[in-house]
Protein backbone atom coordinates (compact mmCIF):
# COMPACT_ATOMS: atom_id res chain seq x y z
CA UNK A 1 0.00 0.00 0.00
CA UNK A 2 2.74 2.72 0.71
CA UNK A 3 4.40 1.58 -2.61
CA UNK A 4 1.03 2.31 -4.33
CA UNK A 5 0.93 5.89 -2.32
CA UNK A 6 4.80 6.41 -3.42
CA UNK A 7 3.89 5.99 -7.15
CA UNK A 8 0.59 8.12 -6.67
CA UNK A 9 2.94 10.71 -5.13
CA UNK A 10 5.48 10.72 -8.04
CA UNK A 11 3.03 10.66 -10.84
CA UNK A 12 1.22 13.70 -9.19
CA UNK A 13 4.59 15.17 -8.99
CA UNK A 14 5.47 14.19 -12.87
CA UNK A 15 1.84 16.18 -13.88
CA UNK A 16 2.47 19.29 -12.13
CA UNK A 17 6.07 19.32 -13.79
CA UNK A 18 4.42 18.73 -17.43
CA UNK A 19 1.78 21.32 -16.45
CA UNK A 20 3.99 24.00 -15.11
CA UNK A 21 3.01 27.10 -17.21
CA UNK A 22 7.01 29.20 -17.68
CA UNK A 23 7.21 32.65 -18.28
CA UNK A 24 10.53 34.17 -19.93
CA UNK A 25 11.75 34.93 -16.25
CA UNK A 26 11.14 31.45 -15.30
CA UNK A 27 12.95 30.26 -18.24
CA UNK A 28 15.61 32.67 -17.61
CA UNK A 29 16.32 31.75 -14.18
CA UNK A 30 15.88 28.12 -15.08
CA UNK A 31 18.86 28.15 -17.24
CA UNK A 32 20.93 30.57 -15.88
CA UNK A 33 21.17 27.68 -12.93
CA UNK A 34 21.31 24.85 -15.12
CA UNK A 35 23.14 25.60 -18.30
CA UNK A 36 26.50 23.35 -18.94
CA UNK A 37 28.13 26.12 -20.42
CA UNK A 38 27.26 28.66 -17.50
CA UNK A 39 28.82 26.13 -15.30
CA UNK A 40 31.76 25.54 -17.03
CA UNK A 41 32.42 28.97 -17.38
CA UNK A 42 32.01 29.46 -13.60
CA UNK A 43 34.37 26.51 -12.91
CA UNK A 44 36.53 28.43 -15.34
CA UNK A 45 36.68 31.31 -12.79
CA UNK A 46 38.03 28.97 -9.73
CA UNK A 47 40.54 27.62 -11.79
CA UNK A 48 41.72 31.71 -12.33
CA UNK A 49 40.84 32.08 -8.43
CA UNK A 50 43.00 29.44 -7.69
CA UNK A 51 45.71 30.24 -9.60
CA UNK A 52 45.65 34.00 -8.44
CA UNK A 53 45.76 32.18 -5.22
CA UNK A 54 49.38 30.36 -5.76
CA UNK A 55 50.53 33.29 -7.48
CA UNK A 56 50.03 35.23 -3.56
CA UNK A 57 52.12 31.85 -2.41
CA UNK A 58 54.68 32.38 -4.79
CA UNK A 59 55.76 34.85 -2.09
CA UNK A 60 56.51 32.45 0.54
CA UNK A 61 59.67 30.20 0.86
CA UNK A 62 59.81 27.06 0.00
CA UNK A 63 60.66 24.67 2.61
CA UNK A 64 61.47 20.76 2.03
CA UNK A 65 62.56 17.82 4.12
CA UNK A 66 64.28 14.89 3.41
CA UNK A 67 65.81 11.57 4.44
CA UNK A 68 67.69 8.53 3.45
CA UNK A 69 68.54 5.29 5.14
CA UNK A 70 71.82 2.85 3.69
CA UNK A 71 72.76 -0.66 4.14
CA UNK A 72 76.18 -0.98 3.29
CA UNK A 73 78.44 -4.12 3.19
CA UNK A 74 82.16 -4.09 1.74
CA UNK A 75 84.46 -1.49 1.20
CA UNK A 76 83.05 1.07 2.76
CA UNK A 77 84.07 4.67 3.64
CA UNK A 78 83.53 5.51 7.29
CA UNK A 79 81.97 9.42 7.29
CA UNK A 80 83.39 10.10 10.60
CA UNK A 81 87.37 9.73 10.20
CA UNK A 82 87.17 8.85 5.75
CA UNK A 83 88.79 5.84 6.36
CA UNK A 84 88.33 2.57 4.21
CA UNK A 85 87.55 -0.29 5.92
CA UNK A 86 85.88 -4.17 5.27
CA UNK A 87 83.15 -3.80 6.87
CA UNK A 88 78.77 -3.68 7.30
CA UNK A 89 76.32 -0.57 8.48
CA UNK A 90 74.28 1.56 8.03
CA UNK A 91 73.76 5.40 7.25
CA UNK A 92 70.37 7.35 8.50
CA UNK A 93 70.67 11.12 6.72
CA UNK A 94 68.51 13.62 7.73
CA UNK A 95 68.15 17.17 6.04
CA UNK A 96 66.03 19.74 5.26
CA UNK A 97 66.05 23.26 3.03
CA UNK A 98 64.64 26.44 2.56
CA UNK A 99 64.65 28.93 -0.44
CA UNK A 100 63.23 31.91 -0.69
CA UNK A 101 63.55 34.40 -3.94
CA UNK A 102 64.36 38.11 -2.83
CA UNK A 103 63.93 39.79 -5.84
CA UNK A 104 63.26 38.58 -9.43
CA UNK A 105 62.80 41.76 -11.73
CA UNK A 106 58.93 42.00 -10.21
CA UNK A 107 58.39 38.80 -12.03
CA UNK A 108 56.08 37.42 -8.98
CA UNK A 109 54.24 40.82 -8.30
CA UNK A 110 53.27 40.88 -12.49
CA UNK A 111 52.40 37.67 -12.10
CA UNK A 112 50.06 38.61 -9.76
CA UNK A 113 48.30 40.88 -11.24
CA UNK A 114 47.79 39.27 -14.01
CA UNK A 115 45.72 36.59 -12.41
CA UNK A 116 44.17 39.27 -10.30
CA UNK A 117 42.93 40.52 -14.08
CA UNK A 118 42.46 36.48 -15.33
CA UNK A 119 39.84 36.26 -12.48
CA UNK A 120 38.01 39.47 -13.40
CA UNK A 121 37.99 38.72 -16.91
CA UNK A 122 36.35 35.21 -16.58
CA UNK A 123 34.05 36.65 -14.81
CA UNK A 124 33.11 38.93 -17.26
CA UNK A 125 32.89 36.26 -20.19
CA UNK A 126 30.45 34.55 -17.83
CA UNK A 127 28.85 37.75 -17.78
CA UNK A 128 29.07 37.48 -21.73
CA UNK A 129 27.72 33.95 -22.31
CA UNK A 130 24.63 34.84 -19.85
CA UNK A 131 23.93 37.43 -21.98
CA UNK A 132 23.38 35.58 -25.46
CA UNK A 133 21.47 32.57 -23.57
CA UNK A 134 19.20 35.31 -22.39
CA UNK A 135 19.04 37.00 -26.03
CA UNK A 136 18.50 32.84 -27.07
CA UNK A 137 16.05 32.36 -25.10
CA UNK A 138 13.48 35.61 -25.41
CA UNK A 139 14.00 35.07 -29.39
CA UNK A 140 12.67 31.64 -28.98
CA UNK A 141 10.26 32.64 -26.30
CA UNK A 142 8.58 35.02 -28.78
CA UNK A 143 8.34 32.41 -31.10
CA UNK A 144 6.73 30.21 -29.76
CA UNK A 145 4.14 32.63 -28.57
CA UNK A 146 3.95 33.54 -32.58
CA UNK A 147 3.46 29.82 -33.59
CA UNK A 148 0.07 29.47 -30.75
CA UNK A 149 -1.49 32.69 -32.22
CA UNK A 150 -0.43 31.40 -35.56
CA UNK A 151 -1.81 28.27 -34.86
CA UNK A 152 -5.19 29.84 -33.16
CA UNK A 153 -5.47 31.30 -36.22
CA UNK A 154 -5.49 28.67 -38.41
CA UNK A 155 -7.94 26.85 -36.07
CA UNK A 156 -10.59 29.36 -36.24
CA UNK A 157 -10.15 29.92 -40.13
CA UNK A 158 -10.59 25.96 -40.05
CA UNK A 159 -13.57 26.21 -37.84
CA UNK A 160 -15.26 28.72 -40.69
CA UNK A 161 -14.18 26.43 -43.54
CA UNK A 162 -16.17 23.83 -42.17
CA UNK A 163 -19.56 25.91 -41.09
CA UNK A 164 -19.29 26.64 -44.96
CA UNK A 165 -19.05 23.10 -46.04
CA UNK A 166 -22.18 22.28 -43.93
CA UNK A 167 -24.02 25.20 -45.25
CA UNK A 168 -23.02 24.43 -48.98
CA UNK A 169 -23.68 20.84 -48.90
CA UNK A 170 -27.19 21.29 -47.48
CA UNK A 171 -27.89 23.83 -50.53
CA UNK A 172 -26.48 21.71 -52.77
CA UNK A 173 -28.70 18.75 -51.20
CA UNK A 174 -31.32 21.29 -52.03
CA UNK A 175 -30.44 21.89 -55.48
CA UNK A 176 -29.87 26.03 -54.91
CA UNK A 177 -26.59 25.64 -55.99
CA UNK A 178 -24.64 24.02 -58.39
CA UNK A 179 -22.46 20.87 -56.44
CA UNK A 180 -18.81 22.32 -58.04
CA UNK A 181 -19.68 25.21 -55.15
CA UNK A 182 -19.14 22.47 -52.65
CA UNK A 183 -16.08 21.01 -53.74
CA UNK A 184 -14.75 24.39 -54.15
CA UNK A 185 -15.59 24.82 -50.70
CA UNK A 186 -14.12 21.56 -49.84
CA UNK A 187 -10.43 21.82 -51.21
CA UNK A 188 -10.41 25.34 -49.41
CA UNK A 189 -11.21 22.69 -46.29
CA UNK A 190 -8.43 20.76 -47.10
CA UNK A 191 -5.70 23.46 -47.68
CA UNK A 192 -6.56 24.91 -44.48
CA UNK A 193 -6.76 21.88 -42.95
CA UNK A 194 -2.61 21.51 -44.33
CA UNK A 195 -1.85 25.05 -43.40
CA UNK A 196 -3.21 23.77 -39.69
CA UNK A 197 -0.75 20.91 -39.54
CA UNK A 198 2.18 23.31 -40.80
CA UNK A 199 1.45 25.60 -37.77
CA UNK A 200 1.36 23.04 -35.45
CA UNK A 201 4.79 21.73 -36.57
CA UNK A 202 5.63 24.94 -36.29
CA UNK A 203 4.73 25.31 -32.96
CA UNK A 204 6.03 21.66 -31.82
CA UNK A 205 9.80 23.20 -33.63
CA UNK A 206 10.02 25.84 -31.65
CA UNK A 207 9.02 24.58 -28.33
CA UNK A 208 11.56 21.68 -29.05
CA UNK A 209 14.49 24.44 -29.34
CA UNK A 210 13.09 26.22 -26.63
CA UNK A 211 13.47 23.11 -24.49
CA UNK A 212 16.90 21.88 -25.49
CA UNK A 213 18.09 25.69 -24.80
CA UNK A 214 16.95 24.94 -21.27
CA UNK A 215 18.02 21.13 -21.10
CA UNK A 216 14.69 19.74 -20.66
CA UNK A 217 13.00 16.73 -22.16
CA UNK A 218 9.23 16.78 -22.64
CA UNK A 219 8.66 19.61 -24.87
CA UNK A 220 5.55 18.25 -26.24
CA UNK A 221 3.76 19.82 -22.55
CA UNK A 222 6.00 22.91 -22.61
CA UNK A 223 3.37 25.45 -21.87
CA UNK A 224 4.36 28.81 -22.02
CA UNK A 225 2.77 32.28 -20.33
CA UNK A 226 0.19 34.01 -22.14
CA UNK A 227 1.24 37.46 -23.03
CA UNK A 228 -1.10 39.98 -24.62
CA UNK A 229 2.10 41.34 -25.95
CA UNK A 230 1.35 45.54 -27.90
CA UNK A 231 3.41 47.24 -29.97
CA UNK A 232 6.47 48.87 -27.95
CA UNK A 233 6.91 52.50 -28.26
CA UNK A 234 10.59 53.62 -29.30
CA UNK A 235 12.63 57.23 -29.59
CA UNK A 236 13.96 57.83 -33.15
CA UNK A 237 17.31 59.04 -32.84
CA UNK A 238 19.59 60.83 -34.81
CA UNK A 239 22.56 59.31 -34.00
CA UNK A 240 23.05 56.26 -31.30
CA UNK A 241 26.11 57.57 -30.14
CA UNK A 242 25.15 58.18 -26.49
CA UNK A 243 23.34 54.63 -26.58
CA UNK A 244 26.98 53.54 -27.80
CA UNK A 245 28.87 55.03 -25.30
CA UNK A 246 26.67 53.33 -22.47
CA UNK A 247 26.79 50.05 -24.20
CA UNK A 248 30.97 50.50 -24.06
CA UNK A 249 30.66 50.73 -20.40
CA UNK A 250 27.93 47.94 -19.79
CA UNK A 251 28.79 45.11 -21.76
CA UNK A 252 30.73 42.63 -20.26
CA UNK A 253 31.91 41.48 -23.83
CA UNK A 254 34.18 45.21 -24.42
CA UNK A 255 35.47 44.78 -20.41
CA UNK A 256 36.64 41.20 -21.37
CA UNK A 257 38.76 42.33 -23.94
CA UNK A 258 39.92 45.13 -22.94
CA UNK A 259 41.44 42.64 -19.42
CA UNK A 260 42.86 41.27 -22.40
CA UNK A 261 44.76 43.79 -23.08
CA UNK A 262 46.02 44.16 -19.63
CA UNK A 263 47.22 40.73 -19.39
CA UNK A 264 48.88 40.65 -22.28
CA UNK A 265 50.91 44.19 -20.42
CA UNK A 266 52.11 41.64 -17.81
CA UNK A 267 53.25 39.01 -19.55
CA UNK A 268 55.60 41.75 -21.40
CA UNK A 269 56.61 42.18 -17.62
CA UNK A 270 57.23 39.19 -16.87
CA UNK A 271 59.09 38.29 -20.16
CA UNK A 272 61.11 41.64 -19.22
CA UNK A 273 62.04 40.55 -15.90
CA UNK A 274 64.17 37.73 -17.46
CA UNK A 275 66.97 40.64 -18.93
CA UNK A 276 67.34 42.05 -15.02
CA UNK A 277 69.69 39.58 -12.11
CA UNK A 278 67.49 37.52 -9.54
CA UNK A 279 68.66 37.49 -6.03
CA UNK A 280 67.80 34.04 -3.89
CA UNK A 281 68.57 32.85 -0.01
CA UNK A 282 68.57 29.58 0.76
CA UNK A 283 69.14 27.30 4.04
CA UNK A 284 69.46 24.13 4.49
CA UNK A 285 70.53 21.49 7.60
CA UNK A 286 71.81 18.57 7.47
CA UNK A 287 72.85 15.34 9.89
CA UNK A 288 73.45 11.97 9.81
CA UNK A 289 73.87 8.67 12.27
CA UNK A 290 76.58 5.99 11.46
CA UNK A 291 75.87 2.60 13.14
CA UNK A 292 79.43 1.86 12.85
CA UNK A 293 80.24 5.45 14.85
CA UNK A 294 79.68 3.70 18.77
CA UNK A 295 77.89 7.05 19.76
CA UNK A 296 74.76 6.89 20.57
CA UNK A 297 71.74 7.58 17.95
CA UNK A 298 70.79 10.98 19.90
CA UNK A 299 74.17 12.03 20.48
CA UNK A 300 75.22 11.75 16.56
CA UNK A 301 72.40 13.70 15.53
CA UNK A 302 73.55 15.90 17.64
CA UNK A 303 77.49 16.35 16.54
CA UNK A 304 77.02 15.53 13.07
CA UNK A 305 74.97 18.76 12.21
CA UNK A 306 75.57 20.47 9.64
CA UNK A 307 74.31 24.00 8.47
CA UNK A 308 74.65 26.17 5.28
CA UNK A 309 73.27 29.65 4.26
CA UNK A 310 73.55 30.64 0.35
CA UNK A 311 72.93 34.09 -1.00
CA UNK A 312 73.83 33.72 -4.57
CA UNK A 313 73.00 36.47 -7.37
CA UNK A 314 72.13 35.18 -11.04
CA UNK A 315 73.29 37.31 -13.90
CA UNK A 316 71.30 36.62 -16.83
CA UNK A 317 74.42 37.10 -20.00
CA UNK A 318 73.15 34.96 -22.96
CA UNK A 319 70.18 32.45 -23.11
CA UNK A 320 70.03 31.96 -26.72
CA UNK A 321 67.77 34.82 -27.20
CA UNK A 322 65.01 33.05 -25.81
CA UNK A 323 64.24 36.39 -22.83
CA UNK A 324 64.28 38.22 -26.39
CA UNK A 325 62.15 36.13 -28.74
CA UNK A 326 59.56 36.08 -25.31
CA UNK A 327 59.74 39.63 -25.07
CA UNK A 328 59.02 40.35 -28.96
CA UNK A 329 55.76 37.45 -28.77
CA UNK A 330 54.70 39.52 -25.83
CA UNK A 331 54.57 43.04 -27.71
CA UNK A 332 52.69 41.53 -30.28
CA UNK A 333 50.35 39.80 -28.10
CA UNK A 334 49.63 43.26 -26.97
CA UNK A 335 49.14 44.49 -30.27
CA UNK A 336 46.67 41.86 -31.42
CA UNK A 337 44.63 41.93 -28.34
CA UNK A 338 44.42 45.80 -29.37
CA UNK A 339 43.10 45.07 -32.58
CA UNK A 340 40.65 42.58 -30.54
CA UNK A 341 40.02 44.98 -28.03
CA UNK A 342 38.89 47.52 -30.98
CA UNK A 343 37.27 44.76 -33.32
CA UNK A 344 34.36 44.14 -30.56
CA UNK A 345 33.74 47.48 -29.79
CA UNK A 346 33.53 47.59 -33.73
CA UNK A 347 31.51 44.60 -33.96
CA UNK A 348 29.14 45.99 -31.02
CA UNK A 349 28.65 49.03 -32.65
CA UNK A 350 28.14 47.45 -35.70
CA UNK A 351 25.31 45.31 -33.85
CA UNK A 352 23.62 48.56 -32.22
CA UNK A 353 23.36 50.16 -35.46
CA UNK A 354 22.20 46.68 -37.23
CA UNK A 355 19.51 46.50 -34.15
CA UNK A 356 18.28 49.99 -34.47
CA UNK A 357 17.44 49.94 -38.64
CA UNK A 358 15.98 46.73 -37.68
CA UNK A 359 13.55 48.33 -35.29
CA UNK A 360 12.96 50.89 -37.60
CA UNK A 361 12.07 48.98 -40.58
CA UNK A 362 10.06 45.94 -38.70
CA UNK A 363 7.99 49.39 -37.17
CA UNK A 364 7.39 50.64 -40.67
CA UNK A 365 6.77 46.72 -41.63
CA UNK A 366 4.23 46.50 -39.05
CA UNK A 367 2.33 49.40 -39.64
CA UNK A 368 2.01 48.62 -43.34
CA UNK A 369 0.82 44.90 -42.08
CA UNK A 370 -1.60 46.70 -39.78
CA UNK A 371 -3.18 48.61 -43.28
CA UNK A 372 -3.40 45.33 -44.99
CA UNK A 373 -5.52 43.62 -42.22
CA UNK A 374 -7.97 46.39 -42.41
CA UNK A 375 -8.26 46.67 -46.21
CA UNK A 376 -8.70 42.76 -46.62
CA UNK A 377 -10.95 42.72 -43.32
CA UNK A 378 -13.78 45.25 -45.53
CA UNK A 379 -12.74 43.20 -48.63
CA UNK A 380 -13.84 39.79 -47.18
CA UNK A 381 -16.75 41.44 -44.81
CA UNK A 382 -18.01 42.75 -48.20
CA UNK A 383 -16.81 39.66 -50.50
CA UNK A 384 -18.61 37.14 -48.07
CA UNK A 385 -21.80 38.97 -47.54
CA UNK A 386 -22.02 38.63 -51.48
CA UNK A 387 -21.00 35.16 -51.59
CA UNK A 388 -23.97 34.27 -49.05
CA UNK A 389 -26.45 36.10 -51.31
CA UNK A 390 -24.95 33.82 -54.16
CA UNK A 391 -23.93 37.20 -55.94
CA UNK A 392 -19.84 35.45 -56.00
CA UNK A 393 -18.77 32.38 -56.87
CA UNK A 394 -16.73 30.03 -54.34
CA UNK A 395 -13.42 31.33 -55.88
CA UNK A 396 -13.83 35.02 -55.24
CA UNK A 397 -14.43 33.76 -51.59
CA UNK A 398 -11.78 31.42 -51.41
CA UNK A 399 -8.79 34.08 -52.81
CA UNK A 400 -10.77 36.93 -50.71
CA UNK A 401 -9.93 34.64 -47.29
CA UNK A 402 -6.59 33.37 -48.23
CA UNK A 403 -5.65 37.30 -48.69
CA UNK A 404 -6.95 38.11 -45.00
CA UNK A 405 -5.35 35.01 -43.86
CA UNK A 406 -1.92 36.20 -45.23
CA UNK A 407 -2.20 39.39 -44.23
CA UNK A 408 -3.38 38.24 -40.51
CA UNK A 409 -0.12 35.91 -40.53
CA UNK A 410 1.99 38.93 -42.07
CA UNK A 411 0.80 41.52 -39.16
CA UNK A 412 1.66 38.82 -36.63
CA UNK A 413 5.15 38.12 -37.39
CA UNK A 414 5.64 41.91 -38.15
CA UNK A 415 4.65 42.44 -34.49
CA UNK A 416 6.47 39.75 -32.75
CA UNK A 417 9.76 40.59 -35.05
CA UNK A 418 9.28 44.27 -33.76
CA UNK A 419 8.87 43.25 -30.00
CA UNK A 420 11.70 41.52 -30.25
CA UNK A 421 13.96 43.85 -32.02
CA UNK A 422 12.78 46.60 -29.84
CA UNK A 423 13.89 44.53 -27.08
CA UNK A 424 17.08 43.75 -28.45
CA UNK A 425 18.45 47.25 -29.27
CA UNK A 426 17.25 47.89 -25.36
CA UNK A 427 19.48 45.04 -24.01
CA UNK A 428 22.51 46.62 -25.56
CA UNK A 429 22.55 49.23 -22.95
CA UNK A 430 19.82 48.06 -20.20
CA UNK A 431 21.22 44.53 -19.94
CA UNK A 432 17.65 43.32 -19.35
CA UNK A 433 15.45 41.61 -21.59
CA UNK A 434 11.34 41.98 -19.91
CA UNK A 435 8.54 41.50 -21.71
Amino acid sequence: MRFLSILVFIGSFATLQAQQTWSLEDCIDYALKNNISLKQAELNIETKESQHLQSKLQFLPTINASNSYNRNKGLIKNPLTNIRSTTESSILSLSYATNLTLFAGFKNVNQLKKAASEVLKSTYDLETAKNDLISSLALSYLQILFNEELYNTAEKQLILSETQVIRISTLVDAGSIARGELLNIQSQLALEEQQLVQAENQLILSKLQLAQLLDLENHKDFNLLKLDLEVIDFELKETINLDFELALKSQSSIKSAELEIESAKYDLKIAQSAHIPSLNWSNSNNTFYYEGAGDMFKEQLTNNRESSHVLSLNIPIFNRWSTRTGVKQSKIQIENSILNNQQAKNQLRKNMEQAYTDQIAAYKKYLAAQKAVLAYKESFTYINTRYTLGMVNSYEFNESKNKLIKSESDELQAKYDLVFKVKLYEFYTSLKFEL
